[in-house]
Parts: structure tokens; sequence; C-alpha cells
């Protein structure tokens, strides 16, 4: 292995490593809130692929509107396209797919009226090398 080139940022080189862990990171999100805003986000890199999830909670209220509302990915995106869901998590019920997109390295959020909720995000989408 001492002379290929290999993707120091990938699973498997981080496997070799013992280091294949999540990474968390700063959610920057825009949604409709009334209160406060508490998120956490968490990523990893699978060989070319981002695999991140996302939790948003409002302290009284949060909203969604499909094509506006999004949340920042923690790396940049590449590629055709990539995959996302939103549940919310204090209902136990899907809310929709959300758009990847690759232009913006942004994940737009499907539409979901104003509720006192934890919602979750996660999906996958390729990345750059």
């Amino acid at each position: 292995l001492d002379d290929l080139q290999l993707f120091k940022l990938g699973f498997a080189y981080r496997d070799l490593l013992g280091r294949d862990r999540w990474e968390s990171f700063s959610v920057s999100a825009t949604v409709t809130l009334v209160g406060d805003l508490t998120s956490v986000g968490r990523y990893r890199i699978v060989g070319r692929s981002c695999e991140f999830q996302v939790t948003l909670i409002g302290s009284t209220s949060i909203a969604t509107t499909a094509g506006t509302s999004f949340v920042d990915l923690p790396i940049a995106a590449n590629g055709i396209a990539g995959i996302g869901t939103m549940t919310n998590d204090s209902t136990n019920i899907a809310v929709g797919v959300c758009h990847i997109d690759v232009a913006t390295s942004r994940c737009y959020l499907p539409t979901q009226g104003a509720i006192a909720s934890l919602f979750t995000i996660c999906g996958s989408y390729e990345i750059g090398a």
C-alpha cells in the first residue's frame, strides 16, 4: 500500500487506521422559526459519498417550505444528485423526500406546517476527490 495514492478522508482508509467514525458539524439551516433553534449535525465519508444526519428543534415551533427551506451540507457536493429524507421524530411520521442541490451544496426540505417537534434529516450524496 505504500506506493498507492489513497483518499485519506474515505471510509476504507479511515477504517484501516481504526478512525472510521461520525464527525460533528455546525448546522446552518434556513427554516421558519418561532423561538430558538437547536440543531445537531454529524457526517461521515464512505468512499466518495458523504452520509449526513441533522436534528432540528424549534423551542416554540418550526416550519419548512419546499424549495426555500434548506440545510447546508457539511461537505461540498459533487456529481449529479443525492437523496435525503425528513422525518418528524416527535410523532414518528415521515415528512417527505429532500432535494440535494449539487450546485449550492444544500439539502432542500419538504413542506411541513408549523409544529413544535423534533425533525430529523438524513441523506447521502457524492463528494469530490
